[in-house]
């Protein structure tokens, strides 16, 4: 497998199909795509939360036995408004049925992105896809869940933790082995979850996307080695962009609009990020299927 021919491939269909003034209003709608559910569900969230729910938890919590404040659940609640508001990304999943296109097109131009209609149940079936393959990290958390909440009932957020008492020992290794049964279990389904996804939209099955041998078999054809490379280089080149946008959130800190701003600012530039992605792990999926060339030369008068 060639990486820097199927990176090279990917950058030129991403940059042809962003990279312009003719391209501008796609990126726009795309982006549109990704931040009206989440504004919408922010907006919805917020206006419930603290109309309907948040008058019933100050009479029941403002008081000497809890501790609570108006201003502390409120705050509460908009956090809480904003996690709804993100989930409304999967609830209404039009990115994720325009990615379905996209992983199902194989040729040199971005798919249509109209018929919303269409994006939403494809959207869903990725969906489907993803949930699936998040079975073994969910599990693993609420399992681990009861067991903070059985063993250590009393430890909290802001709890101080004395490493010299047993007890605290043990919930450091407990949390520690937790983090890493989670980063190990979480690698070890991206690598069936990608070419799933693929495998979903190439043959239109939830069935063959779902099956871990049949997924198996597609990377072997690829080669563990390269597909595993091909994932890191992945992440290395996410982690870059991450960082520039994180390393300005540091720098503007305290500035609540800035910090909006470099949020919208992020999803923008994901967009392409998330075409090529895309691209790129389509072109490695591919390399599954190519028939290998035979060398029919005759040698005999060599």
């Amino acid at each position: 497998m060639e990486h820097a021919d199927i990176i090279s491939g990917a950058f030129t269909y991403t940059k042809n199909a962003f990279f312009g003034l003719k391209q501008l209003p796609r990126w726009i709608v795309l982006f549109l795509y990704f931040v009206i559910p989440i504004l919408c569900g922010l907006v919805v969230a917020s206006i419930l939360l603290h109309l309907i729910l948040q008058p019933f938890l100050v009479n029941l919590l403002v008081n000497d036995n809890y501790g609570f404040t108006v201003t502390s659940i409120s705050g509460l609640l908009q956090y809480a408004a904003v996690i709804l508001g993100l989930a409304c990304v999967l609830f209404v999943p039009l990115i994720q049925g325009y990615c379905y296109r996209i992983f199902k097109s194989d040729g040199t131009e971005l798919p249509d992105h109209t018929n919303l209609w269409g994006l939403f149940f494809s959207g869903w079936r990725v969906n489907a896809v993803i949930l699936y393959y998040a079975i073994p990290i969910i599990v693993i958390t609420m399992l681990y869940s009861l067991v903070f909440s059985y063993f250590f009932p009393d430890v909290g957020m802001y709890a101080t933790i004395d490493l010299l008492q047993w007890e605290s020992i043990v919930f450091v290794l407990t949390t520690f082995s937790y983090v890493a049964l989670e980063f190990i279990t979480l690698i070890f389904v991206s690598l069936f979850a990608f070419v799933g996804l693929v495998h979903l939209a190439r043959s239109g099955s939830l069935r063959e996307a779902t099956s871990i041998r049949g997924i198996a078999g597609i990377i072997k054809k690829i080669g563990w080695y390269d597909y595993i490379l091909s994932l890191v280089i992945m992440s290395i080149l996410l982690l870059l962009v991450t960082f520039v946008i994180v390393a300005l959130a540091q720098v503007f800190a305290f500035n609540g609009v800035a910090i909006v701003i470099l949020l919208g600012l992020y999803l923008f530039v994901l967009i392409p990020m998330l075409v090529f992605f895309i691209r790129y792990i389509s072109q490695v999926y591919d390399t599954a299927f190519v028939v290998p060339e035979e060398d029919d030369a005759d040698f005999d008068d060599f």
